[in-house]
């Protein structure tokens, strides 16, 4: 009897701990917001009635938290609708060449997203307009994304680091 409990524990044991789930990314962003952490997002963004692939970006000094939508739509882009209180914006990836920052596109707007010009930092966008050439994968994108979305709110140390 002990050792069939012993073998009951083991195997509920081995089940729970399948349930727990390893971030999809993590890093530091460099700046007053510490390290981020990407997981897969349970509510996912629809565009267009289509659910997108969508992740979530936490912030270790923030509360601060980014919804990245990814939409696979075109053949030629990969675009990346994200979202936060503060600000929506699009990144996009043409033809795996150019990865950069972009206002959201009609598309979008027809969805209830827009961009904010009072809380965009023209300047940080301007610098955005392509962050790499180089082909990478899409946790590779998220993971830029993590690293230069919050520069593109206006005062983003003041808005969003509060721990």
């Amino acid at each position: 009897m002990k050792r069939l409990f012993t073998i009951l524990a083991f195997v509920s044991f081995l089940g729970f701990s399948g349930f727990a789930k390893a971030p999809v990314a993590k890093g530091n962003t460099h700046c007053c917001l510490g390290n981020y952490v990407v997981d897969k997002a349970i509510e996912q963004v629809y565009v267009d009635g289509k659910a997108l692939r969508t992740f979530i970006v936490t912030y270790e000094n923030s509360d601060l938290t980014v919804r990245i939508g990814v939409d696979r739509s075109n053949k030629k882009s990969t675009k990346y609708v994200v979202i936060s209180d503060d600000l929506e914006i699009m990144y996009q990836c043409t033809d795996n060449r150019y990865f950069g920052v972009k206002r959201l596109t009609r598309d979008y707007l027809d969805d209830g997203f827009s961009t904010s010009d009072l809380s965009l930092d023209r300047q940080q966008y301007y610098h955005q307009k392509v962050i790499t050439q180089l082909p990478k994968s899409e946790i590779d994108y998220v993971r830029l994304i993590s690293v230069f979305f919050p520069k593109l709110v206006k005062d983003y140390e003041k808005v969003f680091a509060v721990r």
